[in-house]
């Protein structure tokens, strides 16, 4: 009879079996480290996206707002006051007819043509009127003032740093009877038009 320890033991030391039991360990690791980098992206990715979806929502809202018919803008060159009004989605949540603004809408005589501004004064923010018998915008705030194009009356001595804000206008909605603008807020107190974020 032979004693069996020596071959158990011999095939301990057998480096074939060292080398297969090493392939083994090496590709059940590698698994194991595929499978949890896996499982830890797909959260994070989803993150990102939820995370970034607000910001692609908020590059999305440079539309244009209708704000009103063309037939409720006189052609007597006399700015009117008119609401900017949309819908509000953040990440969540959905906030219809929401106020984000006003604007000034004028058109000339005999023109088919609407020039739209931003109801803000640029100096800080104060809503300007439009007086009529001067044919001008007023600040009520600081007094500062513009013809009815927008442009600043005195601009030496004017406390706003620039113009009236002008809003694009969309011409084929124009054709269709609707006055639909680019609304933009703009900073105040700043020479150059710099848009909020």
């Amino acid at each position: 009879m032979t004693d069996p320890l020596p071959e158990a033991a011999s095939q301990r030391d057998d480096p074939l079996t060292d080398n297969c039991e090493d392939r083994r360990s090496f590709v059940a690791k590698t698994a194991a480290v595929i499978a949890g980098s896996v499982a830890g992206l797909v959260p994070f990715v989803s993150g990102m996206i939820v995370a970034f979806d607000a910001l692609r929502r908020k590059s999305e809202t440079k539309e244009f707002i209708r704000v009103a018919s063309f037939d409720s803008v006189p052609d007597d060159g006399i700015a009117r006051y008119f609401p900017v009004v949309t819908d509000l989605t953040d990440a969540w949540n959905r906030y219809p007819d929401e106020p984000i603004g006003a604007v000034f809408l004028r058109r000339e005589k005999d023109s088919s043509e609407v020039q739209a501004f931003n109801a803000e004064c640029p100096h800080l923010g104060c809503f300007v009127g439009f007086d009529i018998e001067k044919d001008e915008f007023l600040c009520p705030c600081h007094k500062s003032s513009f013809y009815a194009d927008g442009r600043r009356i005195n601009p030496e001595h004017c406390p706003s740093p620039r113009d009236l804000d002008s809003l694009v206008v969309d011409q084929q909605k124009l054709k269709q009877g609707e006055v639909f603008v680019e609304f933009r807020d703009f900073r105040t107190a700043t020479p150059h038009q710099i848009e909020r974020v």
